[in-house]
């Protein structure tokens, strides 16, 4: 704003409105991450003994009043990111189920299109059509993945096995981010370029990429679900984490072993003695090697 002199300057360029935007929000960033942070430690603080089994029974409720729960709080504080990441630690915590924060979930994302909503009324109906569209793709989304039991487990069962990948090896979660935030919107942007460019050749191109990428997907299940794909996937976040946490203690463990050398070496006196006598046999051997080769060269200078 006009009454940010950090920010904002009268004659600055679009230059420097860009590097200023960029501050602001890796400072953004940064304050979230510490306030989460801060959250979470308050929480696994506060939710011990008695506090832990009210909060199970006050969210032991109705999957559909669960999500009217989600929407208020939402509406409440105008971000559904503070609403997931409040909760979100309490189910790892155990004081939440997994059933039970999966509704207020699906509420938040409702709860979250109010505000685009409200900041719609006061424009035009371009505005109005993008918020609509907004709210009711959360909607069509919660038609799809709760009402049917069959399809409410898939979601759950995602959820469950990340958790999982997570609990083998502490890396998944910026692997995943990475992949599924950047990379995989990176291939569906570069096929939408191919096809809306409008030259035949690329068209044909995007084409033959998306037969691509549908095989590869097709091989992939396959792999996963026959050929023991799993299994290999799980060997190898197991090794990943086995080698961090090997990186991690090795200093540790180095100093370990040197304190008890020392303590071999002022008590018990062993290694001293056993490396004085492997250098005497090895001198011994050295000497025996000089003596033979002598012999060997008066030998022959005799014959």
């Amino acid at each position: 704003t006009d009454k940010c002199p950090a920010f904002y300057q009268a004659t600055a360029s679009q230059g420097d409105d860009q590097l200023s935007g960029f501050v602001v929000f890796i400072l953004g960033l940064v304050i979230l991450f510490i306030c989460l942070f801060a959250m979470v430690q308050i929480l696994q603080k506060m939710l011990l003994g008695m506090s832990t089994r009210i909060i199970y029974k006050a969210t032991n409720i109705n999957g559909y009043l669960a999500m009217l729960v989600g929407v208020a709080i939402t509406i409440l504080v105008q971000s559904s990111s503070i609403t997931t990441s409040t909760f979100t630690p309490l189910v790892g915590m155990g004081v939440i189920r997994l059933e039970q924060m999966y509704p207020i979930t699906l509420g938040a994302n409702i709860g979250t299109t109010i505000t685009a909503l409200l900041a719609a009324l006061l424009s035009d109906a371009a505005a109005m059509q993008v918020a609509l569209a907004h709210l009711f793709f959360n909607i069509s989304g919660i038609i799809v993945w709760y009402p049917i039991p069959f399809l409410r487990k898939v979601p759950l069962h995602a959820a469950r096995q990340l958790g999982k990948a997570t609990r083998i090896w502490k890396g998944f979660p910026i692997m995943y981010i990475f992949v599924m935030f950047f990379i995989v919107p990176l291939i569906f942007l570069g096929l939408s370029a191919l096809f809306t460019n409008g030259a035949i050749g690329l068209t044909v191109l995007g084409a033959m990429c998306t037969i691509l990428l549908f095989a590869a997907i097709v091989y992939g299940v396959y792999w996963w679900r026959w050929k023991g794909g799993k299994d290999s996937c799980y060997e190898c976040l197991v090794t990943r984490q086995k080698r961090s946490d090997a990186m991690k203690d090795l200093p540790d463990d180095m100093e370990f072993l040197k304190a008890k050398i020392r303590e071999l070496q002022e008590h018990t006196g062993l290694i001293d003695s056993d490396v004085e006598s492997v250098d005497n046999t090895k001198e011994g051997s050295d000497a025996e090697a000089t003596n033979e080769g002598a012999s060997t060269e008066e030998a022959v200078e005799s014959a």
